[in-house]
């Protein structure tokens, strides 16, 4: 294990996206506080383990979503009418400080086509129209039939969830308790990247659920044991994941963490 890498935030974390670019480590960070209403966005460069720029931008509000990290940019998707859970509008921001480029309302983004343009879709009664659309300027131009989806695309892995139904869980409970001295886990996130094993797992403490992550090589050196959340009711969805050999993973809902595996 080398670099180590964490930066809590006063908000709590909704969702990640990493740059797709296999030669970048930046991930962004889509940030909400409950209380206030308020959504915010974080750049982070796991390789210069820090921060890049916090951002709260007036074009957001809190029914924005994060959507997409493609060519430098980061798109979001806003809901005008937040009864009804449709996007209605694309928004684009600079990957590189937050700052606010091009709305193009009344679409959405669908995929990347290639290092200038993204796929979107406006809706005309219940059809879709599909489009190119320029990442510098939002311009918007007919789909070319010969357009290419992106190629190398970043290989994102996330774990297997295993539970007490599965054929595969006891023998990784036994695996856990006997590393751990007796971790009885009651769900497990799979992850594997030879040498080193990722196992992010729950337990039971007075009728709480306590995460852990245990990473151990596959001579069962244990490389890390760390609790990632306190007491809490019911199991989060899966809180960590894999680009290339950088590991991500959260705790206690507020704080980004990265570690990369050699």
């Amino acid at each position: 294990m080398q670099k180590v890498f964490s930066q809590r935030f006063s908000q709590n974390i909704w969702r990640i996206l990493p740059d797709p670019d296999p030669q970048s480590d930046l991930w962004v960070i889509e940030l909400r506080e409950n209380a206030s209403k308020q959504v915010s966005f974080a750049m982070v460069d796991t390789a210069q383990m820090k921060q890049l720029w916090h951002a709260s931008p007036p074009e957001a509000d809190w029914w924005s979503s994060l959507t997409a990290f493609s060519q430098n940019r980061i798109f979001l998707h806003n809901y005008r009418y937040p009864e009804i859970p449709e996007p209605t509008d694309l928004l684009a921001f600079s990957a590189a400080d937050g700052r606010f480029l091009w709305a193009l309302p009344g679409h959405l983004m669908v995929r990347p086509l290639d290092t200038r343009y993204i796929e979107v879709a406006s809706k005309t009664g219940e059809q879709f129209v599909y489009k190119a659309c320029d990442v510098e300027t939002g311009t918007i131009s007919p789909r070319e039939e010969s357009d290419e989806e992106e190629s190398g695309k970043v290989i994102l892995e996330e774990p297997v969830r295993y539970r007490k139904d599965s054929i595969y869980f006891e023998r990784l409970a036994t695996f856990i308790r006997n590393i751990t001295n007796g971790h009885m886990a009651v769900s497990i996130d799979y992850l594997e990247k030879r040498p080193y094993i990722m196992i992010s797992y729950y337990i039971y403490e007075q009728d709480k659920s306590v995460q852990y992550l245990l990473i151990v090589t596959d001579r069962k050196q244990v490389v890390l044991h760390e609790q990632l959340s306190e007491e809490r009711e019911g199991m989060g969805r899966s809180t960590m994941m894999l680009k290339a050999s950088t590991l991500v993973y959260l705790k206690n809902n507020n704080e980004f963490s990265s570690l990369t595996l050699s």
